[in-house]
């Protein structure tokens, strides 16, 4: 008993333990495919950052050059003017303009220059073009005049004379330019790639003309976000839909601004669960296939050790007969032993027929012994199965018992709903099987006893009850009943209802035992009803 709790406990451990793995497995396995799509969602926000990039090259590349042109490096506004609408065709941009190192408009490639409150003009200021004054490209954050329409941002590069900045050149880019090189490859409608300045400030923007002009506590809020590390990724809270999103920024090689990406966290955690539910489901199948195959081979041990137990059991039942058989075969053969030991010591008498007649006795009791051994060891025949009714071959059964009930003045019954009890099976087995149970009920029974048989209908089955009103059997001792050589009766076997047993079981029938101690003993055979 110990044992096997220890084993059922070990069991348990183990299940509980396979699937502590394989809930591990799965989380590690959803972790690794969420760092996938993140990691992927990095690389196409790299991809934009470098498309930037290259835009911010060519036009940088071209003033660089422009910058070269020794027409340019003379400040002279009429050598300058055809070089500038030349260059601000080529870049397709909306202004080039050459600014002195004062920050005074010397020429640009609009045909109004000098105003400086035109929308694609920067305003007389040298502190504008610092960075350029120090010799370094430069791209500026958003200006604006008066509407969002009027944005743009400039694009600088310094003029430079025997290692000295003389002047500055600057190309005007609406911020709705910025927007069409951002927006180089459509993306999901739940995702938002924004742009913004080292200020805080929305270069580009899905819905930035809704946020515009940005409050400070705008702006703060996507410095803080935003320009925390140089490139990162954090779960934020929108303020424009107050919903949970993870942000992805990284910044631009020739401009101090950031590219970010929103994506919201239910989305991608659809794409995850997406994603995953192929691999899943192969997984369940597997796991689910190996289950089935380690329950097929459970099933292949328990057959296993079902057949070593049946093989000890036949061992224990083959012991039990040898041993069986040897003690009914020895009773007799002492008294004939002892009698012809007898006859042998007194050979001066002759032998008396008495002698004679109990020796032919057990000899008899001998052969008949066999015969019921043989009886049991003999496979039966193969019952030949046809409509039988029960009521007729038992009110035969009842005839034949008749002489034996006479003997013992026992009052014989026979109870039945009505004469049409029909069944499947071999009438001679059967029979065999109701004289031998009406034979131990009379054999119960006491003088002037009852014994009564009743058919009754119950479903699609028969029963039919064999009751005597004897002393009854103990519940120790109907569990043994059907075993060969086990018996109650002082001179018998435990042959008769062993076969009993055996041919009730061929008929796909059952044999149940009832009995109340001092009242009476009931044996039910319960057999497939035929309609």
């Amino acid at each position: 008993m110990l044992s096997t709790t220890k084993n059922a406990v070990f069991r348990i451990l183990v299940g509980v333990g396979l699937l502590a793995i394989m809930a591990a497995a799965m989380v590690h396995y959803i972790n690794c495919q969420y760092r996938n799509i993140v990691a992927k969602e990095q690389d196409r926000l790299a991809v934009t950052a470098n498309c930037l990039d290259m835009y911010f090259n060519t036009k940088l590349v071209g003033l660089k050059l422009l910058a070269g042109y020794p027409g340019i490096r003379s400040l002279e506004d009429g050598r300058v003017r055809r070089s500038l609408v030349e260059a601000a065709r080529t870049l397709e941009v909306a202004n080039v303009a050459l600014y002195d190192k004062n920050g005074i408009l010397i020429s640009d490639s609009l045909s109004y220059p000098g105003n400086v409150n035109t929308p694609f003009t920067v305003p007389n200021s040298k502190t504008f073009f610092l960075k350029s004054l120090a010799g370094k490209p430069n791209v500026s954050e958003r200006i604006a005049y008066e509407n969002l329409e009027d944005a743009y941002i400039t694009v600088q590069v310094p003029v430079v004379e025997e290692d000295k900045v003389i002047a500055v050149i600057a190309a005007f880019v609406p911020i709705r330019d910025i927007s069409a090189a951002v927006l180089h490859k459509q993306i999901p409608e739940e995702q938002h790639i924004f742009v913004t300045d080292n200020k805080g400030q929305l270069i580009h923007h899905p819905h930035l003309a809704e946020i515009y002009p940005e409050s400070p506590a705008v702006n703060d809020q996507i410095v803080s976000l935003v320009y925390s590390q140089k490139t990162g990724i954090k779960k934020i809270k929108s303020f424009l839909d107050n919903q949970e999103k993870l942000l992805i920024y990284t910044d631009l090689s020739n401009a101090d601004w950031r590219v970010a990406k929103t994506i919201p966290l239910t989305a991608l955690y659809t794409r995850v669960l997406s994603k995953s539910l192929d691999d899943i489901g192969i997984f369940f199948l597997l796991v689910v296939c190996c289950v089935l195959l380690y329950g097929v081979w459970r099933q292949a041990k328990y057959h296993e050790r079902e057949r070593e137990q049946l093989k000890m059991e036949r061992m224990t039942c083959v012991n039990q007969l040898a041993a069986g058989l040897a003690h009914e075969i020895r009773n007799p053969l002492t008294s004939i032993k002892g009698f012809i030991q007898l006859m042998a010591r007194r050979t001066d008498k002759p032998v008396t027929p008495e002698h004679v007649k109990i020796i032919l006795a057990e000899i008899g009791r001998i052969d008949s012994l066999i015969s019921e051994f043989q009886m049991l060891a003999r496979p039966l025949k193969e019952p030949v199965f046809e409509e039988i009714n029960v009521c007729n071959l038992l009110e035969c059964v009842s005839l034949l018992m008749e002489g034996q009930c006479h003997n013992k003045n026992i009052s014989l019954q026979l109870e039945v709903p009505h004469p049409n009890c029909h069944v499947f099976g071999d009438i001679s087995q059967l029979k065999q099987v109701f004289i031998n149970l009406l034979k131990n009920a009379i054999e119960a029974a006491p003088i002037n006893g009852n014994v009564v048989v009743t058919v009754k209908e119950q479903q699609d089955k028969v029963l039919i009850a064999v009751e005597d009103n004897g002393t009854g059997i103990p519940s120790a001792v109907i569990e043994k009943l059907g075993t060969p050589f086990f018996t109650t009766k002082e001179n018998g076997t435990g042959l008769g209802l062993s076969v009993c047993y055996s041919i009730v079981q061929n008929h796909s029938g059952q044999i149940l035992v009832s009995s109340q101690p001092g009242k009476k003993t009931v044996f039910t055979v319960l057999l497939q009803a035929a309609n």
